[in-house]
């Protein structure tokens, strides 16, 4: 089982590697009350597979370890604090990274948008919000305008946009190194907990 640190030593490589998988959910105690919180690693039994990204690796097919994330109260050993984001359906949450843990998790996205600022000395700011219409389909647009306040964002149609199929989900990680927060995101497909992993990529402007 990998160490959370290993994730912060190195993130790019781990999110290529592992997927999180996040199982924190909304009837447990705390879901919708950010801040910093006891997290551990568990193994599953799900798989997962992604695309060499060499050259020659590009035409074959790797497997990928899939961990899930779960709010333990500090009750398992190797349980590890990381700050959460949480979600709300027409709600906009955020929650304010300093140095008091080195990641971030928010839930699975598959619609909602997510956003950053840097305030400078360490601290940074990160929204997790989430607007409807009145079809129930998600309002983009409204979103896009209630986090101008970010820098920088990510929105649905940045990260399900790929053609065929509506089964696109991101996990969304934030890693700190010293004074400063960088966040990523993995793109995957989930298909009845077989999964494929698309991309992986840092949320930048």
């Amino acid at each position: 089982m990998p160490n959370i640190a290993d994730l912060v030593a190195n993130p790019e490589s781990f999110l290529k590697n592992n997927l999180i998988w996040i199982q924190y959910q909304a009837y447990q105690p705390n879901y919708r009350v950010g801040g910093v919180k006891s997290f551990s690693l568990s193994d599953d039994g799900m798989t997962c597979t992604r695309k060499g990204t060499g050259i020659v690796s590009q035409f074959s097919t790797k497997n990928v370890d899939v961990w899930s994330v779960r709010y333990d109260q500090g009750n398992r050993p190797g349980s590890w604090n990381a700050y959460w984001l949480p979600y709300d359906q027409d709600f906009k949450h955020l929650v304010v990274l300093e140095d008091e843990a080195d990641v971030m998790f928010t839930p699975t996205m598959d619609g909602c948008s997510f956003g950053f600022s840097d305030h400078g000395g360490g601290t940074y700011s990160a929204s997790h919000g989430n607007l409807q219409t009145s079809e129930g389909r998600i309002d983009e647009t409204g979103l896009r305008q209630g986090m101008r306040m970010h820098a920088t964002t990510l929105h649905k149609s940045q990260y399900m946009n790929v053609p065929g199929t509506d089964a696109v989900k991101v996990t969304l990680v934030g890693v700190r190194n010293g004074k400063k927060w960088r966040f990523f995101y993995q793109q995957y497909i989930d298909q009845m907990g077989a999964f494929t992993l698309l991309k992986v990529a840092q949320v930048k402007r």
